[in-house]
């Protein structure tokens, strides 16, 4: 997948992988093979020792909501025609939650909030974060409530 169609603003990165790996069903992080930081949103330079050289590792688990908002007006491709729903235009013109989940290695994940409205959302509540790619081809990333 090229980038663009994750990012609406980012045409060439070298962290394009991320984005493949969407579309390929795998949420990623990038990790430093200087000093193993292990940075998501995936980072091409270490923040931390400015190493340039990285490889890609899965982010999988569940995560504890540490943050959330809502958006009232979603960006067009999301909801191009509102008789097409993507996952999460079902709210329409209503708020569509977005979350920041806290994994178990201390990684913070953003994704758009699946299947609950914002009223329903609590902090410390147990969401999984997961790729989707939306029917128009673009990739996101979706939090859903863990099982159990």
């Amino acid at each position: 997948m090229e980038f663009r169609n994750f990012s609406l603003l980012v045409r060439d990165t070298k962290v394009h992988g991320f984005a493949d790996g969407l579309e390929r069903g795998e949420l990623l992080a990038s990790k430093c093979t200087s000093c193993g930081k292990v940075q998501y949103p995936p980072q091409s330079d270490c923040p931390h020792c400015f190493g340039t050289e990285f490889e890609w590792v899965p982010v999988h688990g569940v995560g504890k909501l540490v943050s959330f908002t809502s958006v009232f007006v979603t960006p067009d491709h999301f909801t191009p025609d509102l008789s097409r729903t993507a996952p999460f235009s079902a709210y329409g013109y209503q708020p569509a939650p977005v979350g920041i989940v806290e994994m178990e290695d201390g990684l913070r994940v953003m994704g758009w909030v699946l299947g609950l409205k914002a009223d329903s959302l609590r902090v410390g509540m147990r969401l999984a974060p997961r790729p989707e790619v939306l029917p128009d081809g673009r990739a996101t990333v979706v939090l859903v409530k863990a099982e159990g």
